[in-house]
């Protein structure tokens, strides 16, 4: 049961660790080259998708495949 609690505990900090990265490192990141789009895959079920409008407005979508 302990075990099953620590699993969970380690998918919900991966969870947070892939959305900071997102949301801080590649944000930086497009923002600092002036991209208008940038797309981040770890290869295994999670993406990253930020787009610029155009407005200038910043999107940030994050997808994850979680098996249950």
């Amino acid at each position: 049961m302990n075990q099953d609690i620590l699993n969970q505990n380690d998918a919900n900090t991966q969870k947070l660790n892939w959305e900071a990265f997102i949301k801080q490192d590649v944000l930086n990141f497009l923002m600092a080259h002036n991209l208008q789009a940038i797309t981040v895959d770890d290869g295994a079920g999670k993406k990253g998708v930020i787009k610029r409008s155009a407005k200038g407005e910043l999107a940030v979508q994050i997808t994850s495949n979680e098996k249950l």
